[in-house]
């Protein structure tokens, strides 16, 4: 069943993790005669990290890339970041969608930076550093990016006493919210909105949506951190509403087989969801030579794979102006369907669609503010499903724990759960990039 859900999501047939999707041979060939040359061997490996920016009107904006090595004490070779960076195609992504780059500015002219510009490119650089002749050269990178194409930000914890410089050369400015008191905050805030009108400003290391709230009240573009996948204090009622309850149940009933009858005579218990399942029905991409007129034709002409995809979609989307759902679907799709790629080499086609389900449900009790004992009350899935979800325990726990690894960073966690899994660890890198479009794709042919 779940092959059938995803490739009616938008999947294609995936290619194999080790292909070259993006052509990044053909880029390196390119670029080989104005690239240094290659690192020595036993460099530590890198991975590119991905976190959330999410605008104000909580909506994923974009992603910023940052690279991470393997040991934290060893100097990440730039090739090797550069190489990150090409090989999960940043310049596409950045046609579609903010992409904030972390940049060291003494790499600028070694690589080929300008290939990685797309209409929505950010480069992060450093505060300008404090001796003049550094300065120079890091004033002459500002000029070089804006003439390539591409906006400049400049991160900073305490960044008080360059107001003027952030003016002159910064187009994007990210803050560190934690490292600020709030009245020191504020003031800043205001100040740069005075002076700086067109600057937008950024908070990093947001930990809860009530921060998230309170700066977007102080008039800041963009939040990012780990607030985007916990729990919000305000949506936390203890119970689960009772369009999603009907939601819910149709799911049992599909995945369980049930008639159409009988999952037409739930959905009828919520008129909004009988009424779309009929419109659905009736789209002119069904083809139908006469219009449906009840929700049982409905849920016959739409099939067992089509509706449940709608419902799993329509357990995010079941409250009406809750733009924070969408950020936790496209969050929870993305991380479904890198388990699923991640396991694709397990022989057990039952497991490897359990795993795509698993990073589905996991972030379920975040979106409905319910803990996750009450909502498995509700949903009939496996033993080793509810293991996970309810304990961390059973031979998928590694599983999950891997993607939330990928997810917010820890190279040592990720070759240690590698090496558990027999899973190359050059895998995770196309894996974390190729889930992260499919992603984007089925956000929107899910609208």
């Amino acid at each position: 069943m779940f092959d059938s859900i995803k490739r009616w999501l938008g999947r294609p047939p995936p290619p194999p993790i080790n292909c070259d999707p993006f052509g990044r041979e053909a880029r390196q060939v390119a670029q080989a005669s104005t690239r240094p040359a290659s690192p020595p061997p036993g460099l530590p490996p890198v991975l590119l990290q991905r976190a959330e920016i999410i605008d104000a009107k909580t909506r994923i904006a974009g992603y910023r890339f940052d690279v991470q090595g393997a040991d934290p004490a060893r100097e990440i070779d730039p090739g090797a970041a550069f190489d990150a960076l090409v090989a999960a195609n940043v310049a596409a992504f950045a046609q579609r969608r903010l992409a904030m780059i972390a940049l060291n500015a003494q790499n600028w002219f070694k690589f080929d930076f300008p290939s990685l510009i797309g209409p929505h490119t950010v480069f992060l650089l450093d505060r300008a550093p404090a001796n003049a002749e550094n300065f120079d050269r890091w004033r002459e990178v500002v000029k070089s990016i804006r003439s390539a194409g591409a906006r400049v930000g400049i991160a900073g914890a305490d960044i008080d006493g360059e107001r003027q410089l952030i003016g002159d050369y910064a187009d994007f400015l990210l803050l560190d919210f934690p490292s600020y008191s709030l009245p020191n905050f504020e003031r800043l805030v205001a100040q740069l909105a005075r002076e700086q009108p067109a600057l937008e400003i950024a908070a990093a290391n947001i930990g809860s949506w009530a921060e998230r709230r309170y700066c977007v009240a102080r008039g800041l573009a963009y939040c990012m951190g780990p607030f985007t996948t916990a729990a919000d204090e305000t949506q936390q009622s203890g119970e689960i509403g009772q369009d999603r309850l009907v939601l819910i149940e149709m799911l049992n009933l599909v995945r369980s087989d049930a008639d159409a009858a009988a999952i037409a005579a739930v959905a009828r218990r919520d008129p909004g969801v009988a009424i779309k399942i009929v419109s659905m029905a009736n789209s002119p991409l069904q083809g139908l030579s006469k219009p449906v007129a009840s929700i049982d034709q409905a849920c016959m002409v739409l099939g067992r794979e089509q509706l449940y995809r709608w419902l799993s979609i329509c357990m995010f989307r079941a409250t009406p102006g809750s733009p924070r759902d969408e950020i936790l679907l496209e969050l929870a799709l993305r991380r479904g369907r890198f388990l699923e790629l991640v396991g694709r080499d397990l022989r057990d086609k039952g497991v490897r669609d359990e795993l795509f389900l698993l990073g589905l449900l996991s972030l379920l009790d975040c979106m409905l503010g319910v803990p996750m004992t009450k909502v498995l009350e509700r949903l009939h899935i496996s033993k080793e499903l509810r293991d996970v979800l309810l304990r961390s325990e059973g031979p998928l726990a590694r599983y999950l724990s891997l993607a939330i690894a990928v997810e917010k960073g820890g190279m040592d966690n990720i070759a240690r759960l590698c090496g558990e899994l027999a899973i190359a660890e050059s895998e995770i890198g196309p894996a974390s990039t190729a889930a992260l479009a499919w992603a984007e794709e089925a956000m929107r042919h899910g609208k």
